[in-house]
């Protein structure tokens, strides 16, 4: 069986002693902390050196001091794994008092999804997968596992509204070995996406009147998810590398924030990483000002030109992120299940307001997804995925250079599934599309909080092949040398 996940572990260069005692001891670290459990496999001695960038002998002498004081145990044919003596610890986060939850009908107007063509129209989009890439054999063999899975285990009733626990416990796992979270599945409820979460946190979180805040340039759903609780909703400045932090805390200074919507990983929708030094900063703000960060990692495994940095929830020891992510982009938006990370109190509620709206999810499809990760299919199909759209970012930064490059202007984005192409300030999106025959990508004006931005356009470029990449974008230019010609 694949190993679904293989745990990021984070080794300090510098310091006394020799490298492999210091591998030793950040292995033991991890186990501290509950990112490896009992029973849990380490990576194998070659893969390990090799992510480490060492001797492989220093790797298997650092497994061999771990085993000498009884951290791990050594099967030769199967791996190494942590072991089954040591008692799993149980780490909770920090409880945080969520606001009382709004309820009751607003009237309020609900703007449709974004994006929404006929099915099968060629086009570009804001950053879907290829539907042509999902693995359906196995999705398909996973749910037939699933169902009798949970006609086994008597989860084909009324259930928690959390989700099933064997799929917080993958998730929880997934999170922990793969983006440094240390989380348990009492931190974890499910959703049908990640709209879905973003509605019930913003219900959860937000009494009317309360100040929200965005990027000046941001994910519409996500406004409209706020401002249906009631929001109030403000705008900070986005400079090239993400969020003004100095604009946010001028705002901060002034009014009083309840929260601060991110999407840190790949900024929605220019696709910038944010920094670091500015990551940091960030949680200090929250800290100071009592504001809690709700951070939407959409498209975390999709980092092509370095390791995904860590989300913001990695480190979050005062309870103050509320982090939200799907499978949408890796498997498929039809396939409804997402996540909420947060403190166990913030998911109660949470749990309270899906059983209030939707009751429960789907245990078959739950389990399905269990299948998968387990398994490893998931992570093997990530992979595959990932080697495939890094050709096509490729390909399609070629196009857009060859056919519009003497008019639009973008950055390579280092990951993701899209591209931030600019116009000139003259350039009218509005007609453009409408010379293209209807809705074809995510503007700025669509995507603005606020003041009026530049034209700019959000360009999926996942979903399509070769052929589809050189009909869009000819079809593009065609359209803009048209408006040019005033026709």
């Amino acid at each position: 069986m694949l190993r679904p996940w293989v745990p990021n572990l984070i080794v300090r260069t510098e310091g006394r002693g020799s490298l492999s005692l210091r591998i030793a001891q950040a292995i033991i670290e991890e186990i501290q902390r509950g990112r490896l459990a009992a029973g849990d496999s380490l990576p194998g001695t070659r893969d390990l050196a090799r992510d480490l960038a060492v001797n492989r002998k220093t790797v298997v002498q650092a497994y061999e001091e771990l085993s000498a004081q009884g951290w791990v145990t050594t099967d030769m044919r199967r791996g190494t794994f942590v072991a089954r003596s040591i008692g799993e610890t149980q780490v909770k986060l920090p409880d945080q008092e969520p606001a009382k939850p709004i309820a009751g009908p607003r009237g309020r107007e609900v703007r449709p999804p974004l994006l929404w063509p006929p099915q099968g129209k060629v086009r570009f989009d804001d950053g879907a997968p290829d539907p042509r890439l999902i693995p359906t054999t196995a999705i398909a063999q996973a749910y037939a596992s699933g169902a009798r899975a949970a006609a086994r285990q008597r989860l084909l009733g009324y259930g928690d509204p959390r989700g099933t626990e064997p799929l917080r416990q993958s998730i929880a796992k997934m999170l922990n070995m793969t983006r440094g979270l240390n989380t348990t599945p009492d931190n974890i409820c499910v959703t049908r996406g990640s709209q879905m979460a973003l509605y019930v946190i913003a219900q959860c979180l937000v009494a009317r009147d309360d100040t929200v805040i965005f990027e000046e340039l941001t994910y519409p759903p996500a406004v409209q998810a706020f401002v249906l609780a009631g929001a109030r909703i403000a705008a900070a400045r986005l400079t090239p590398d993400g969020i003004d932090l100095d604009h946010l805390e001028d705002i901060c200074r002034h009014t009083r924030v309840r929260a601060v919507y991110l999407t840190p990983g790949h900024q929605f929708p220019t696709t910038v990483v944010l920094r670091p030094r500015a990551r940091l900063k960030l949680r200090a703000l929250a800290a100071q000002f009592g504001f809690v960060v709700v951070e939407d990692d959409y498209d975390h495994e999709f980092q092509f030109d370095h390791q995904p940095m860590f989300p913001l929830a990695s480190n979050d020891v005062t309870g103050q992120i509320a982090y939200v992510g799907s499978f949408s982009k890796i498997l498929s938006p039809s396939l409804r299940v997402g996540y909420v990370v947060g403190p166990s109190r913030l998911i109660e509620q949470i749990g309270n307001w899906i059983g209030a709206i939707d009751r429960q999810g789907d245990p078959i499809t739950e389990l399905a997804i269990v299948e998968l990760i387990e398994s490893g299919q998931l992570r093997r199909h990530i992979k595959r995925v990932h080697a495939i759209f890094d050709k096509r970012r490729e390909a399609f930064a070629s196009a857009l250079r060859a056919e519009l490059g003497w008019l639009a202007t973008f950055e390579m984005p280092t990951g993701g599934l899209a591209f931030w192409v600019r116009f000139p300030d003259s350039t009218d999106l509005v007609k453009l599309e409408r010379r293209l025959g209807g809705p074809q990508f995510l503007t700025s004006a669509e995507c603005a909080v606020g003041d009026r931005p530049k034209p700019a356009a959000r360009l999926g470029f996942a979903s399509l092949d070769g052929h589809e990449m050189e009909a869009t974008i000819l079809a593009l230019k065609r359209a803009v040398q048209d408006g040019q010609n005033g026709r």
